[in-house]
């Protein structure tokens, strides 16, 4: 199942999961069924609609009933490189609050490995590792909120020296 986040303005955002044909918005089962590479249609209250969606990296740009809606697909395991010692994070997909972590710094990972468990928008959610090595970082303990984006376990690869990373 793949999660995303739809936003209609800033304020307003919508839980959204997509799994096989179904859409689940705010716990909420759409059936889409695709007509071409962008059209595609639902039934919302009974009523047929059809809607347009395009393609950009993690983010989908839909259109229905002449609104358009950003979709991003939340990946909670995203890395990315960062400067400190070739290590690569664990990256917030959204902006929550750590409740727990599960491994401590020091000890070596497996890619998929639980590392924390996060809080966003009431629902919990267990960040795994990106890949292998030992866990290095804990920028922010139990507790404490972090905006979406934020590395939240930097992990040093598990390498001899001189191998490339």
């Amino acid at each position: 199942m793949t999660s995303y986040l739809l936003k209609d303005t800033q304020e307003h955002r919508h839980q959204t999961r997509r799994h096989a044909d179904q859409v689940h918005v705010d716990g909420i089962a759409l059936r889409v069924r695709t007509l071409d590479k962008h059209s595609f249609a639902t039934a919302i209250d009974g009523q047929a609609v059809r809607l347009q969606a395009v393609t950009d990296g993690d983010r989908i740009h839909l259109q229905l009933n002449g609104r358009t809606c950003l979709i991003e697909r939340v990946d909670p395991t995203r890395s990315t490189r960062n400067g400190n010692g070739g290590g690569r994070g664990a990256v917030a997909p959204m902006p929550g609050v750590v409740v727990s972590w599960l491994v401590q710094p020091g000890v070596a990972v497996t890619r998929g490995a639980a590392l924390l468990v996060i809080e966003s928008m009431k629902l919990q959610m267990t960040i795994e590792a990106p890949e292998d090595g030992v866990l290095q970082d804990l920028p922010f303990g139990a507790g404490q909120t972090f905006p979406r984006g934020a590395v939240l376990a930097l992990i040093r690869a598990d390498h001899l020296e001189g191998e490339p990373a």
